[in-house]
């Protein structure tokens, strides 16, 4: 398999602040986002990348470590999904702006207005909002576009962004949502002219539970969008494993079978403090008890992590 990353000639990560980022994962922006998004992967900053594209790059850590687990990494994920052959944006990822009611743990001010505004309580909680210029010169080749947050569906900028592509008939989208805010009629039309309409809904834990690590979050609004969905709309429910909700995973686990919910999960690694590798030996030893007992995804991957054989 290639040594490069697809992702480099494929896609990119668009964030609040205007800030640029090859994939999800990267570490550090690479560059400032002008509004021109065909001209993203034409810039010195991707040119340069690609070509001094190593594994060993800081930056890329993640899926280093996840490939040294044998666990498919992302940038395995876009290796086998799109080429290398030429560069040709096809794949948009966009964070609008930190706009979210929620403060969850292991989250912070970047991607969440509520965390700015408990961290700022003096300062008006306008002043925490960081956001993008408006997209221009979108290129028709975008075939999959994942709408991140904040909290994509507390505003119109989703909505303006789908009207302004005038053939979606060949465009995937994806949303990734805390599940606290319903659809209206205006996304339900636009959702009809789309090739395919996924989202992803993150839940962390079973109700209280839930409540708990994402404060503000209710189980009630939570479960309600999860019944307005189930029947028109693919969805996976995605859980991510911290020292603060890896006891409740049997609970959790069998509110998911209960429901027959597709299910995925992935291992918080920042902040540190947070990661399970942290957690006290007989803690450690309860949740492998855990991962043997209950159909956990990612269960392998979780049990190496947590026994550090990276």
């Amino acid at each position: 398999m290639t040594k490069n990353c697809a992702a480099l000639y494929n896609h990119t990560n668009i964030r609040g602040g205007n800030r640029v980022y090859p994939c999800c994962r990267y570490k550090s922006p690479l560059q400032t986002f002008d509004g021109d998004v065909d001209n993203i992967l034409h810039s010195k900053a991707y040119e340069e990348l690609r070509d001094t594209f190593t594994l060993d790059n800081p930056n890329c850590a993640k899926c280093k470590h996840e490939e040294l687990l044998g666990k498919e990494s992302l940038r395995e994920w876009f290796n086998k999904n799109y080429s290398i052959d030429q560069v040709k944006l096809k794949y948009l990822e966009i964070g609008f702006d930190n706009i979210c009611d929620l403060a969850c743990d292991g989250c912070w001010e970047e991607w969440s207005s509520t965390w700015w505004a408990k961290k700022n309580p003096d300062l008006p909680a306008k002043q925490g909002i960081t956001s993008t210029h408006e997209l221009t010169n979108i290129p028709s080749t975008i075939t999959k576009l994942v709408f991140l947050g904040g909290e994509p569906l507390m505003t119109n900028r989703h909505r303006q962004l789908l009207e302004s592509i005038p053939d979606l008939s060949n465009v995937e989208i994806e949303y990734f949502t805390n599940g606290m805010h319903k659809l209206t009629h205006r996304d339900y039309v636009l959702y009809q002219q789309c090739k395919r309409v996924h989202f992803t809904v993150s839940i962390d834990g079973y109700k209280d539970l839930n409540e708990r690590v994402r404060s503000g979050s209710k189980w009630n609004n939570i479960e309600s969008f999860l019944y307005d969905i189930k029947d028109n709309f693919d969805y996976t429910v995605h859980t991510t494993i911290h020292k603060n909700n890896w006891h409740g995973l049997p609970a959790l686990a069998d509110w998911v079978e209960f429901n027959n919910h597709r299910w995925t999960t992935n291992l918080l690694t920042f902040p540190k403090e947070l990661d399970i590798i942290n957690l006290e030996q007989c803690d450690k030893r309860t949740l492998l008890v855990i991962l043997d007992e209950h159909n956990i995804p990612n269960n392998n991957y979780i049990q190496s992590h947590l026994q550090g054989e990276a």
